[in-house]
């Protein structure tokens, strides 16, 4: 992990790390905004009455303590085992923020979401996410292993322009966020801490903004057949699209491939089945991989664990 202040009471931390047994942390707000972008990995915010949002890469979550709440609010976060990659911009004292800073805090104060102290969901453009996902990594390639995140030394820019690229950075960040307002960053749906029978497989992201519904007739066959063998051809017609325009606007609209998108389809289904204690074999079937050694392949190249690893884990942790 990377510290960086681009500017006063502004704190942008770069995060590449393994975690190595998931764990919980909180953090008391006073006032100020905090946000995050998941470039890898998962992440999940909740506010106090255990209301919240689970991430992914290329979500982000959004949090603003309400200005009629007289206790400080607490973000509480739970980081599963694996890899983590991501990007979070901390605001803190208001009052030495600049204008048009204040100014969009202010914004966003006017809106229905702010009278609750619960995490919200945005989605960035494509180009600042793959801006980020470029730049966030660790110097030496390796991330911080451990329970918990230890801060390595705070990274010193080699030079004053390399600070005025990250200001613009932490700027793009903010701005993108706070366009949730205008309806250009949408809310990741909110799960509750009381279960509930899922939908599908896989809890569907919220569809960003343009993303037609012929789009989202194919994101959800996908997320609700995962294992099925779907051709380019039957999803164009399903999406009323020629076949390289539906690869085209679905990468545009939801920010990966086809493909991309049903191998994480896939892996969160198979996540859900090891954690109920699933045999191996049966996941590798259930998501529709023919032998277990490839699943085992895929699911380590996803998660960074193999799925023998995993599925110890979870138990030990649950």
């Amino acid at each position: 992990m990377h510290d960086l202040h681009p500017w006063r009471d502004a704190h942008l931390t770069l995060c590449d790390l393994e975690v190595s047994r998931a764990y919980h942390g909180q953090h008391q707000f006073h006032e100020g905004l905090y946000l995050c972008l998941v470039l890898e990995g998962r992440l999940t915010l909740s506010g106090v009455d255990g209301a919240g949002i689970d991430l992914s890469a290329g979500q982000g979550g959004i949090f603003r303590p309400a200005r009629t709440q007289s206790a400080p609010p607490t973000l509480k976060s739970y980081h599963p085992q694996g890899r983590l990659r991501c990007i979070s911009l901390h605001l803190e004292g208001e009052a030495s923020q600049s204008l048009q800073v204040r100014r969009g805090l202010a914004n966003w104060d006017a809106l229905p979401c702010a009278r609750h102290s619960q995490p919200l969901g945005w989605t960035p453009g494509r180009w600042l996410h793959q801006q980020l996902d470029e730049r966030v990594r660790a110097p030496d390639g390796e991330g911080v292993r451990g329970e918990c995140e230890t801060p390595a030394p705070p990274a010193t820019p080699a030079c004053e322009g390399e600070m005025l690229e990250w200001q613009g950075i932490a700027l793009q960040l903010l701005g993108a966020a706070l366009k949730r307002r205008a309806g250009e960053a949408q809310e990741v749906p909110a799960f509750s801490a009381a279960p509930a029978p899922p939908a599908s497989p896989l809890a569907s992201p919220s569809r960003p903004h343009g993303a037609c519904r012929h789009l989202e007739a194919v994101r959800q066959r996908l997320a609700a057949v995962p294992h099925g063998a779907h051709s380019l051809e039957e999803l164009a017609r399903l999406a009323c699209m020629s076949p390289s325009g539906l690869r085209h606007k679905f990468r545009q609209a939801f920010g990966q491939s086809l493909g991309s998108y049903q191998r994480e389809c896939r892996m969160r289904c198979a996540e859900q089945a090891l954690r109920r204690g699933v045999s191996i074999q049966q996941v590798a079937h259930q998501v529709g991989y023919a032998h277990a050694c490839n699943f085992a392949t895929a699911y380590r190249r996803h998660f960074g664990v193999s799925p023998q690893v995993a599925r110890a884990r979870f138990h030990r942790v649950e």
